[in-house]
């Protein structure tokens, strides 16, 4: 996937409980997508962190979901444990992550990518790479933006 491109539909529960359908968020916000390994990894508590630290500053302007492949308890559990305020999606087969080229090597894992997909439903910027910092980055830039 590339920025221009379509972004494509899914639906996946959520920690709160709720089935969340991309789609039915195109047209209202630019939407932060991010796929990150797993629940309680020291990487991916720091970047959920990073993303929470970032919420207030962004929650004007952009939906966001996490996504991977761990259960609806593990997200439920990750969330509480983190008083996360955006919803985690479980991505269990990860069909999603197929979709978003977000499956890692042999598909064992959920790597971690994130996407800003614009209110168009096109894809406007990609952050690839493992480190979490690179992606903590781009939500602060996100947040500094007064576009």
């Amino acid at each position: 996937m590339n920025p221009g491109d379509n972004t494509p539909d899914f639906e996946l529960e959520a920690n709160t409980g709720e089935k969340i359908r991309l789609y039915s968020y195109i047209g209202k916000k630019e939407i932060i997508l991010f796929f990150y390994v797993k629940d309680n990894t020291p990487g991916c508590t720091t970047e959920v962190k990073g993303v929470k630290e970032n919420y207030q500053k962004i929650l004007d302007r952009y939906e966001v979901f996490g996504i991977n492949h761990d259960s609806i308890k593990s997200h439920v559990d990750f969330c509480s444990k983190h008083d996360l305020p955006f919803r985690i999606l479980s991505d269990p087969g990860k069909k999603v992550a197929s979709m978003y080229d977000a499956r890692g090597a042999l598909g064992a894992y959920t790597k971690r990518i994130t996407y800003l997909i614009g209110v168009d439903g096109k894809i406007k910027e990609i952050v690839h790479g493992m480190s979490a910092s690179n992606h903590i980055e781009f939500i602060q830039r996100l947040g500094q933006s007064k576009i």
